[in-house]
């Protein structure tokens, strides 16, 4: 029912009514559905700027409307053209956005509704502030709408406004609203692993930690700033030096750029710490206490020449818990190592003597989660490992694994899984190997056996489209159902071989080109809307050759090893949001429609490089 006829419907009833009346004055008058803006309190603040955030309070007032859903619209408008509201279909204000009460309640309600003030050249002075519940006209069996929004000022009754006073220029302001360390741990190689004396800007390109910032900008007039990072490690306060994509390096600083100023938005970073910061890290670390952290620091550096209104929110600090990680290397009569590259799971290049162990083990792993979990977030986890020993005349064995789980609005779901092994020893003359390969739950290969010899090929190509969760959110006052899910492909390809007492294992462990996709369902009649997605979840190829030599085992009482692990990744780049377009009441005469959007993600790409997580060879003699 448009207001006109709302309206219509009230004179009419006042008319029935009266023509009804009984003698019996006493009768009571039976209660009717209704909601009113009841009051509006004053806003805090004595003058406010264009494009800074205002809280208003409020409250309503409901009779038999319990089960009802409504949106209360704010508008701006100069003291001087209040009277505009009632007479003109496009009133001379500024529309401030809508507040969703999700449930009316009998009675008296009271409300906080966080606005923004328009970012428009105003006019300094006094302006107020109105509102109208159920704009869109959510609830149809409502009979008088004259109470829904505010009144009375031509009479001197501000109760149901909130008087503004509006200065010159433009409000300015940079917001850190949340800070996230990817896999909320960090991970750092132990002592002798890397490099402990470099300063300055990391040169490797691994990345130490992975997280986002979630940061809003209050004001137009400048929308672009640079973001650093610092460890604290005891009382001594120490660079973390960021990935920046143009320059293909670490840096002091990272700039990022806000595409509106209206809502929060996600910003990725990358961070790798330099040789002084990991001895720091290293040095304070307790291995017989309970958990280890640090303090994590990120800071907004506002280089240009406006005034900030506020620089405490500029910086946020979260404590992180970490862990070392070491080679499992047991000491040998004669270990020679060959290192072509030391980087985050490899050792160092070193000599070492025992009279007892016979074993020798390398390993290269690597994980992170890359995004926001309660939207999309991708985690990749990959593990190679190479071991020998002198064992049964001689032994190896090898692994390979890959692991994508990702999430979707805070569900998470196995995206695929993949392994492979073998194992072989000089005196039974056998190979033993397994391998799997899953997607989404669904295994596609399963298989092993025990042989003589081998010299096998497998392969998987995964091509589709598939649902994985089902959400409902509401934006302004329309719930919407989102349908998300993956698009794309995932390769399996890994060689196992076993001839001549030489094990070789690896290949494309994963292939990964994985999109997002979305479908939406507007869930109120009075509305439409959809979904706005160019989205890459990950574009991944992780790669592991590993090798082990046993053919000299007896003769000369030495194996050889060899393990290469390479990752080239790209993660969550491109744009994700939900739009909805609904009708609503332009104060006096006329109904317009609106859209609303809501952006999940609005990112370039941040995460696109390649590095080799291990490249070693070695000899174990005993």
């Amino acid at each position: 029912m448009n207001q006109c006829k709302r309206i219509s419907a009230v004179l009419a009833l006042s008319l029935l009514s009266l023509v009804g009346c009984s003698d019996d004055d006493s009768t009571e008058q039976e209660a009717v559905a209704n909601v009113a803006l009841k009051s509006m309190s004053p806003v805090s603040d004595d003058v406010y700027q264009p494009g800074q955030q205002i809280t208003v309070d409020f409250s309503t007032e409901t009779t038999l409307l319990t089960n009802e859903h409504v949106g209360v619209s704010f508008i701006l408008i100069e003291r001087s053209k209040v009277a505009e509201l009632e007479t003109e279909d496009e009133p001379d204000g500024y529309d401030l956005g809508e507040f969703y009460i999700e449930q009316l309640q009998e009675g008296e309600q009271n409300h906080t509704a966080t606005l923004i003030l328009p970012n428009e050249d105003l006019a300094a002075g006094e302006f107020v502030i109105a509102a109208f519940v159920d704009t869109s006209g959510v609830i149809s069996n409502e009979v008088d709408v004259t109470d829904n929004k505010s009144r009375g000022i031509e009479s001197g009754d501000e109760s149901t406004y909130s008087s503004v006073t509006i200065s010159d220029g433009h409000y300015h302001d940079f917001v850190l609203d949340k800070l996230k360390v990817g896999d909320g741990f960090a991970i750092f190689p132990g002592p002798g692993k890397r490099d402990t004396t470099g300063t300055g800007e990391p040169t490797q390109k691994v990345p130490d930690l992975i997280g986002f910032i979630n940061a809003t900008k209050f004001g137009n007039s400048v929308n672009e700033a640079d973001i650093s990072a610092t460890i604290t490690i005891g009382e001594t306060t120490y660079h973390a030096h960021l990935w920046n994509e143009q320059a293909q390096a670490y840096m002091e600083t990272m700039r990022i750029k806000f595409p509106d100023h209206e809502q929060s938005h996600y910003f990725p970073w990358d961070v790798a710490v330099n040789g002084v910061l990991l001895k720091a890290i290293h040095d304070d670390f307790d291995h017989d206490g309970g958990e280890n952290s640090f303090s994590m620091t990120f800071t907004f550096h506002d280089n240009s020449d406006e005034i900030e209104a506020h620089s405490e929110n500029n910086s946020i600090t979260v404590e992180v818990p970490y862990a070392l990680y070491h080679d499992e290397v047991s000491s040998a009569e004669s270990v020679e190592l060959n290192s072509n590259k030391t980087t985050i799971a490899s050792a160092s290049a070193m000599q070492t003597t025992a009279s007892s162990a016979t074993t020798l083990a390398k390993v290269g792993s690597w994980s992170a989660t890359y995004g926001d979990s309660d939207a999309v977030a991708i985690s990749p986890s990959f593990y190679s490992y190479m071991n020998v020993s002198s064992s049964n005349g001689g032994s190896a064995e090898g692994l390979v694994e890959a692991d994508l789980d990702l999430y979707l609005f805070d569900k998470s779901a196995s995206l695929v899984s993949a392994s492979a092994e073998a194992s072989a020893n000089v005196s039974d003359g056998e190979i033993t190997y397994a391998a799997n390969f899953s997607v989404l739950g669904d295994t596609l290969i399963d298989e092993g056996d025990t042989l003589t010899a081998l010299d096998k090929s497998l392969g998987y190509s995964w091509s589709e489209e598939q649902k994985v969760v089902e959400t409902t959110f509401t934006i302004v006052i329309v719930p919407v159902t989102v349908e998300a899910g993956v698009s794309g492909s995932l390769d399996l390809g890994v060689g196992l071989a076993y001839s001549n007492s030489r094990i070789d294992l690896g290949g494309d462990i994963v292939t990964a080109s994985m999109d997002a996709y979305a479908t939406a369902e507007i869930n109120l009649g009075i509305a439409s809307g959809g979904v706005g997605i160019d989205f890459l979840i990950i574009a991944d190829t992780f790669n592991a050759t590993l090798y082990a030599d046993l053919a000299k085992a007896i003769t000369d009482s030495k194996i050889t090893l060899g393990i290469d692990v390479t990752n080239d990744i790209e993660a969550i780049s491109g744009e994700f949001y939900v739009y909805v377009k609904y009708p609503k009441y332009k104060w006096c005469c006329t109904v317009k429609t609106k859209t609303k959007t809501q952006t999940i993600y609005d990112t370039s790409t941040l995460y696109d490089k390649s590095w080799t997580i291990l490249d070693e060879s070695a000899t174990l003699n005993y």
